[in-house]
């Protein structure tokens, strides 16, 4: 089975720019799209390298959409394609949902701006396919004041996804609650990245399985 880390190491196409320690997550969270009709955001195109890795490693079912706020970034090749505009407008963001339809995995590598990933996760979230993957990278500019971020920043968007963890528990909790974010199914702080996993909530049950005369 190829790996993404390979396709990255071994790579001589457009160049890709990546934490060598995100493979790994990678990995963990999209295997299970490899060679089936999966949709593919990438927010931030940079050199375009990561598009057509993710083409490789998806396989020939794949689309891969990749935005980009600056319009040098403009490349489309089989399976690839590029949308030039600001990850922040709504009406922007929109337009790309319109005409390429809602995705299963959404990666924002973009601006790393704390209003901008907010933004982006609050239009794009609810419109992703039922159990896709939002993956927000390079959160650690959450820590970084030129990216409005800051340990005590309102804005810090590892503080404020931290607040959305109860909403994993949401069918057990008795009290006045008000729920974030719907079909949580799971979030994982990694470092530098935060993964949601969506799945319509569905109620959950226990068992009791085994034969108690045989103890």
């Amino acid at each position: 089975m190829k790996k993404l880390i390979d396709l990255f190491e071994n790579n001589i196409d457009r160049p890709i720019n990546k934490w060598v320690h995100y493979f790994e997550i990678y990995e963990r969270y999209f295997h299970k799209f490899i060679e089936t009709p999966v949709k593919i955001l990438e927010i931030g195109v940079e050199e375009g390298g990561s598009l057509q890795m993710w083409k490789k490693y998806f396989g020939k079912q794949a689309t891969i959409v990749g935005i980009d706020i600056h319009s040098f970034r403009k490349y489309e090749e089989d399976q690839i394609f590029v949308e030039i505009g600001d990850q922040s407008d709504i009406n922007f963001l929109n337009a790309v949902i319109e005409k390429h339809g809602n995705f299963d995995i959404i990666i924002d590598d973009g601006s790393h701006n704390q209003l901008d990933i907010l933004k982006s996760f609050s239009f794009l979230y609810p419109r992703l396919n039922n159990r896709g993957i939002y993956l927000v990278e390079d959160v650690h500019t959450s820590y970084w004041k030129d990216y409005q971020g800051g340990i005590t920043s309102p804005f810090n968007f590892v503080s404020i996804a931290s607040n959305f963890v109860h909403d994993t528990n949401i069918q057990h909790i008795k009290e006045e609650y008000t729920q974030h974010i719907p079909d949580l199914k799971s979030i994982c702080f990694h470092d530098s990245i935060i993964v949601f996993e969506k799945e319509i909530n569905e109620k959950k049950h226990s068992k009791v399985v085994g034969n108690y005369e045989k103890n």
